[in-house]
């Protein structure tokens, strides 16, 4: 019976050691990029990432964001689509101007990495 104190410290405290990593949540990066499709060519992106492994990295960086945000702007996409590793789902707000919102996400497809880009722009009339 004196085994059972001395497991039950031992699972307490392996779970101390894990718990800290187990929730790897990043502060909210700004990632900025300019794109002459916009009104004030300047465009503005949240960055918020968890759980992030070494392998997959590049996905919760301001330089992937920008090829996905640049990709996306150029395409003037309103529609969902696969952009640089990030699935970016559209809402479009109103038209004429046409004001759109996207939240990009990229989710790890053997580990519980998650990446979230959002941002809203205004497209230029022409």
């Amino acid at each position: 019976m004196r085994r059972m104190p001395v497991l039950f410290a031992a699972i307490v405290a392996a779970a101390l050691i894990v718990a800290p990593g187990a929730s790897a949540k990043s502060a909210p990066k700004t990632c900025t990029t300019s794109s002459k499709n916009v009104v004030g060519k300047t465009v503005k992106g949240t960055l918020v990432a968890n759980n992030v492994n070494s392998v997959q990295a590049q996905y919760a960086t301001c330089g992937q964001a920008k090829k996905a945000m640049n990709k996306l702007l150029s395409l003037r996409i309103e529609e969902p689509k696969s952009v640089a590793g990030y699935y970016c789902t559209p809402v479009v707000h109103s038209t004429e101007p046409d004001v759109v919102s996207y939240k990009c996400l990229f989710r790890g497809a053997d580990t519980p990495m998650f990446v979230k880009l959002t941002f809203k722009v205004t497209y230029d009339q022409d």
